[in-house]
Formats: C-alpha cells, structure tokens, sequence
C-alpha cells in the first residue's frame, strides 16, 4: 500500500497491478521491465521501486524508467530494490548488492556465477545499516566500508534468506527457506522453526 492508500500487487507472470477506483494492470506495453515482479517498494518522493526479471523501474509520474543490472552473463534480474534514509537506492540482483547513482550501478559486494550468489532481500536498520540477504550465501550487513557476512557458523539458521523485516524495536527478522525464522537482537541471532509453532 502507497501512502495515497492505494494497493499494488506484482505478480509471478502478470506484471503489476494497481487496486483503486480505477483498477490498472502494467504490462511491458507500459513500459515495465517485464512481467515477473519480485518487489514493490516506495521512495521518499512517491516513486514505486518496481523490481523485476528484466530489471528495477522506478515509476514516476505515470512513466517507468528502467534500469537492468548489468552482468556479463546476460542475466538481469532485480529482485528488491530500496531507497535509504539518506536518499541512496539500493538493488539486490544477480550481480550482487549495488548502489544506483546517477543511473550508474556501483557494486559494494559482487555476486558470482551461481544463483546462489545472488542478493535477494534488503532492509535498513534503524542506525542506517544496510542488511542485504542472499539466495544461499548468508547475510550480509554494510555499514560504510564496513561489511560482515553472516551464515550458519554464526547462528543463521539457514543460509537461504527470504525476506527481512526489522520491528519497533529493531530486531532483524530473517525469513530463511529451510531453516524457519530468525531474529538478530543485540548481536546474537535467535531461530524459530516449526517445534516452536510455525
């Protein structure tokens, strides 16, 4: 949901969806990247940060403007994008974790051949660390030049990350694929699974 109180729905081969008065479905033929849509995230201004098979479109003024990660194996995929506090957007794709500026991608950690390499999921803690998860690599936390990845040996419960939330209190939580729930709290990390009711 914007902030105007409007619904947007990405889907797996549908493209993306507005829910209001008016329902709109995006297609390609509107400009999106294409019709896989992983994340849908909102800017300081308004803007949608629309992530995709094909590439991230930041949406504005009713137009998409594209910008696919560059990979010199052809693979374009963004799978979340995020706007910081202090106004940086970031992409998590098949490249790694980079940072857009100028429409220009600066890659802070470089992915690899394998999907596995792959950023996935992003969040902002609440001291501006940026948290960055990966398809099978870990966690990562980028604070400046400061980087730490986070696997299993460091108490993750899975090193497949999902998704990434951060409470009110500013706890991490860490959706991981096979291992349930983790939770990163005052510099330790606290795991939920099924024998805990999930």
């Amino acid at each position: 949901q914007d902030r105007a109180g409007r619904v947007w729905v990405g889907f797996h081969d549908t493209g993306l969806m507005l829910f209001s008065q008016n329902r709109r479905l995006f297609t390609e033929r509107d400009g999106l990247p294409a019709t896989e849509v992983f994340s849908i995230r909102e800017t300081r201004a308004g803007d949608l940060l629309v992530s995709t098979r094909l590439g991230m479109a930041r949406f504005a003024g009713g137009r998409f403007q594209i910008h696919p990660a560059p990979d010199p194996l052809g693979r374009r995929s963004v799978f979340d994008s995020i706007e910081d506090s202090a106004g940086r957007v970031w992409l998590a794709s098949t490249t790694g974790l980079s940072e857009l500026r100028d429409g220009r991608e600066r890659n802070v950690i470089p992915g690899g051949p394998l999907i596995a390499d792959a950023v996935v999921s992003l969040l902002e803690g609440p001291d501006g660390t940026l948290w960055a998860g990966t398809y099978g690599k870990g966690l990562w936390r980028v604070n400046g030049a400061d980087k730490r990845l986070f696997t299993t040996a460091d108490g993750l419960s899975s090193d497949q990350i999902r998704a990434l939330y951060r409470d009110r209190d500013g706890t991490v939580w860490i959706g991981t694929f096979g291992g349930g729930l983790s939770a990163y709290r005052d510099r330790r990390f606290f795991k939920f699974t099924a024998k805990d009711g999930l």
